[in-house]
């Protein structure tokens, strides 16, 4: 098995972990930047009225709508996603009306990777990615973790041939 020990916080394995409150607030601030492109249909909505100050109104209440729905949308999913990792694997748990409940094994980890966008690393975040095998599509991306979680995760599951690769 594993010879890396987990953090203190996973040592139970009937624990599920929340995302930590830094994550809502990412995924606030990516939903209400999904709303963006919408300024651009409000700019061709606005040209069916006369004015400026029609088209203007028009193009900050579509802007402000969406953003507001993105940011409310994103802050729900990550308030709805728990992760636990166990001698099994990684599970993540996501949703309210329709729950998925994923399982990585260890045995099927090909690779893992640690992303860090501009906004996460903002809040001390980072997205894990564990590559199973298959194409490039078959991989599991948790967004929203800690830093530092993300890393203890990322060495947990690595196979131990992998390990030593590096090594002579």
């Amino acid at each position: 098995m594993n010879d890396t020990p987990l953090p203190s916080a996973w040592t139970t394995p009937d624990d599920w972990q929340a995302l930590p409150p830094a994550a809502a607030k990412v995924s606030a601030i990516v939903g209400a930047l999904v709303g963006l492109p919408f300024l651009v249909g409000a700019g061709i909505l606005g040209t069916a009225f006369d004015g400026l100050p029609a088209r203007l109104a028009l193009g900050i209440a579509l802007f402000v709508a969406a953003a507001g729905i993105g940011a409310l949308l994103g802050r729900a999913r990550t308030r709805r996603t728990h992760w636990k990792l166990d001698a099994r694997g990684l599970q993540v748990r996501r949703g309210l009306v329709w729950k998925h409940e994923l399982l990585v094994p260890r045995s099927r980890v090909q690779h893992l990777d640690i992303e860090r966008g501009p906004i996460e690393r903002r809040f001390g975040l980072a997205t894990l990615v564990v590559h199973t095998a298959g194409t490039r599509l078959h991989a599991l991306r948790q967004h929203g973790l800690l830093d530092a979680d993300a890393l203890a995760l990322r060495d947990a599951l690595l196979p131990e041939a992998e390990r030593d690769d590096d090594s002579l």
